[in-house]
């Protein structure tokens, strides 16, 4: 199995997670700050594990 299935994965789920706190929970970001932190981190790592599992399926396809 290719690495990049499993980490694109989590790294989708994570960053849903954190995007639908971010959009529904504004309120609970990080006291030290006023930036909207998990909208934002949410948002990278759900691009990033869109994009591995794109090369993920992108690999898998060029071996058939």
């Amino acid at each position: 199995m290719d690495l990049r299935v499993p980490s694109g994965w989590f790294f989708t789920i994570l960053g849903l997670i954190l995007l639908g706190m971010g959009v529904f929970a504004p309120e609970t970001r990080a006291a030290l700050t006023t930036v909207n932190v998990n909208l934002y981190s949410g948002a990278c790592m759900l691009v990033f594990g869109l994009f591995l599992l794109l090369l993920a399926w992108r690999a898998t396809r060029s071996h058939t």
